[in-house]
């Protein structure tokens, strides 16, 4: 049997070893700095976890402690999700009493395409985030202040999402239809999916509401269409492709596969992809005037 591998040892992805305590000691490095000289009020980033193949996510404030930061394959949740919302660090209504200076935060690729829809849509300022950033060289919409590592695109995921689009594509619509059905049927309406979104900030979720209920609360196949259909357009032309709602579903829903085809029509349609460019105009807030769409002026 393989020995284990710790966070701060060995990050593999796709096979090609890196060495994530290069990376590790280059995010301990920049905090310690940031926290020593008074820049940030603490620094979010990774932590072991309660098995050596998890992390998880951590808050540090003081340079003693910089030592619990690791990095590694295990590092793959988007830590833009904890500056916003009614908890957010950036957004709770006690932070301007308590929290006076920037946060740094460390940032794989799609959280820094998180970060930057988070700005388009005026959830905080660029100066209250120091970016500690992980690159791979795909394009994301906001530089890294500091750049702690990089890491190399994960071509196998891309490939199996592409893969299964082409199958779907493949299918009659009533195929289609069926084989969607079957996939909302082993919802079990836990929300992992939305509470682990970074752009699932609402204070209250219409899932969530009964006055009016738009959405049934009991896990049936109609509902729970309803209830992926409803989050899917909520998060069109944001989604960033971060894959944290896949990874933490419990039943295994290819919501990947879902966001990803939106993402491909929306592209399409306006020409956008998100996160990449910080000064666009999101794309379901421009109006083309030669869209054959747009109402004739009367």
């Amino acid at each position: 049997m393989p020995e284990k591998t710790r966070a701060a040892d060995l990050c593999t992805c796709e096979g090609s070893p890196m060495e994530a305590a290069a990376i590790t000691r280059s995010i301990r490095e920049a905090a310690a700095d940031l926290l020593g000289r008074g820049v940030v009020d603490a620094v979010l980033g990774y932590s072991a976890g309660w098995r050596d193949e998890a992390a998880t996510p951590c808050v540090v404030t003081r340079v003693e402690d910089v030592d619990q930061l690791v990095f590694g394959a295990q590092c793959t949740h988007n830590l833009a999700k904890y500056l916003v919302g009614p908890d957010g660090w950036l957004t709770a209504p006690y932070r301007a009493a308590q929290r006076k200076r920037p946060l740094a935060v460390v940032a794989r690729p799609a959280t820094m395409r998180a970060l930057t829809g988070l700005l388009q849509e005026h959830q905080f300022e660029r100066a209250d985030v120091i970016i500690l950033g992980i690159t791979d060289g795909l394009p994301v919409g906001v530089e890294p202040d500091i750049q702690v590592g990089v890491i190399p695109e994960d071509a196998a995921r891309n490939a199996r999402i592409q893969q299964q689009l082409a199958e779907l594509e493949a299918m009659t619509p009533e195929e289609r239809w069926a084989w969607w059905e079957a996939q909302y049927a082993r919802c079990i309406r836990c929300y992992a999916c939305r509470q682990v979104c970074p752009f699932c900030y609402c204070e209250q979720c219409i899932a969530d509401e009964n006055q009016p209920q738009w959405i049934e609360r009991s896990s049936s196949v109609t509902n729970n269409r309803m209830w992926n259909t409803i989050r899917v357009f909520h998060l069109i032309g944001r989604c960033v492709d971060c894959g944290e709602c896949e990874r933490v579903c419990p039943a295994d829903i290819p919501l990947g596969v879902l966001h990803a085809k939106m993402r491909l029509e929306v592209e399409e349609a306006f020409g956008y992809v998100a996160g990449i460019d910080v000064d666009a105009l999101p794309a379901l807030l421009q109006v083309n005037a030669a869209d054959p769409d747009r109402p004739a002026k009367r």
